[in-house]
């Protein structure tokens, strides 16, 4: 009984690190041969291959280049001509926008800030409470029930303990 008692605790104490959420990573590396390096990981170290590249002009809002990471979680893509923004889509709550590096000689065409260009937005996540927190917070109550319930326990005990003593 105290074995399953004892694993089932550690079990509980381990389980929101096994579901924390984890956060989506973009590394830029610009070539130098204007061309430049795209690399998708999450801070947990595990590649972010499937999640989808886009280059988006910053002039039109169009998109200019769009493909998925593949396995290495890595692809090399030549530099436009024209302000771009990186977009790294993993999914629901993981999208990270960057701007591009400049090719060599500067870009053809610049940004005007009088006209107004739809550009994807960083996602927002719903406002709901992730799985993570609902889970620490009723571990947390679990396990103040638990002292409670030892503590009444045991001061019974210790009670009967000194009704003994005194009759």
């Amino acid at each position: 009984m105290k074995k399953r008692f004892i694993l089932g605790f550690i079990f509980l104490l381990t389980l929101p690190s096994i579901i924390y959420a984890h956060t989506l990573l973009l590394n830029v590396f610009d070539n130098e041969d204007n061309t430049i390096t795209v690399e998708g990981v999450f801070n947990t170290g595990q590649l972010a291959n499937g999640a989808q590249i886009r280059l988006e002009s910053l002039l039109s809002g169009k998109v200019l280049y769009k493909k998925r990471l593949p396995d290495e979680s890595e692809l090399t893509i030549a530099i436009p001509n024209e302000a771009y923004q990186i977009v790294l889509d993993g999914g629901p709550g993981h999208q990270i926008i960057q701007n591009g590096p400049a090719p060599k000689n500067g870009f053809i065409k610049e940004v005007k800030t009088d006209k107004k260009v739809e550009l994807s937005q960083p996602r927002q996540g719903n406002k709901q409470w992730g799985t993570a927190l609902i889970v620490t917070i009723a571990l947390a109550f679990a396990l103040l029930f638990l002292t409670i319930f030892i503590s009444f326990k045991n001061t019974n005990k210790l009670m009967l303990e000194l009704q003994k003593d005194f009759k």
